[in-house]
């Protein structure tokens, strides 16, 4: 079981030191690692870029390295400026299919405007990359790709919404999941998403932030041993088959359901 973890940033925001939220994601780090130390990675997404960094180390050894220094450095400069700062998706990995050593294969998945990570396996990925091969090519080995090919696919057609590509991709998905996603396209979306697998959901009004993690004790332990807001996060609670999408700009989100692959299949034979 891997770990998921992130922070969304409304667009006025009280949290300006970037010290503290580089401390902050680095605690995050080593409290996800429990479930994952052969890789990990991170995607900062802000109103006019993105920056990915992933590596097969653990945690706590990625956040000792110059590299990462030099990346958060770079990724958080200025980060309430005219290129703001949206939001943050990370991971830590523990690898059921596909080599940490070959680093396509660690999270976040990078495809076309789609950027994600993901808890849970796919137990039929390779079934649907010989069904898709026709309009997806595949990328590295490891299951988790698919989820994000078929959205980023089912994302392409003009006008097209990030939620309803969402909910065609999750009918072919055999397995389980938790996922967060950003959406180049969109970056003021933080997506969350989940099929068995937990997603643990705060939000901090106060000073405008809304955190997740695979459980809710990292947000704890990550965030509010930094930050004087102990026991002030309020949960969002995300039931099973569901998402949910936070637009930053507009301090707003909006839930939304989908149906998995066996309630698809059962809808099929019913009709």
């Amino acid at each position: 079981m891997c770990s998921i973890f992130g922070i969304g940033f409304y667009k006025d925001h009280k949290f300006k030191d970037e010290a503290t939220l580089t401390g902050v994601i680095s605690r995050l780090f080593r409290e996800a690692e429990v479930s994952g130390r052969r890789a990990c990675g991170l995607s900062i997404m802000r109103e006019k870029s993105v920056h990915v960094l992933r590596r097969p180390l653990s945690g706590s050894n990625l956040i000792k390295t110059t590299e990462y220094l030099d990346f958060m450095n770079n990724s958080l400069k200025d980060m309430c400026g005219d290129n703001k700062l949206m939001s943050i998706i990370g991971h830590c990995r523990y690898p059921t299919q596909g080599s940490p050593e070959n680093n396509l294969n660690n999270h976040p998945q990078v495809t076309g405007s789609i950027i994600g990570v993901h808890n849970g396996v796919i137990n039929n990925d390779y079934e649907l990359f010989e069904s898709f091969n026709k309009v997806i090519d595949r990328i590295a080995e490891v299951d988790t790709e698919i989820i994000f090919q078929l959205i980023n696919h089912f994302s392409k057609p003009k006008m097209s919404k990030t939620v309803d590509a969402i909910r065609k991709a999750t009918p072919y998905l055999g397995g389980n999941y938790a996922c967060a996603m950003q959406n180049t396209s969109h970056p003021y979306n933080l997506y969350l998403f989940r099929h068995s697998n937990p997603i643990k959901i705060l939000q901090y009004p106060k000073i405008g932030l809304t955190l997740f993690a695979t459980r809710e004790h990292f947000i704890q332990d990550g965030f509010e041993d930094f930050v004087d807001m102990k026991n002030q996060g309020g949960p969002i609670d995300l039931i099973n088959d569901s998402g949910v999408v936070f637009n930053l700009w507009n301090h707003t989100l909006c839930k939304f359901t989908f149906k998995n692959r066996q309630q698809s299949q059962e809808l099929k034979h019913a009709g």
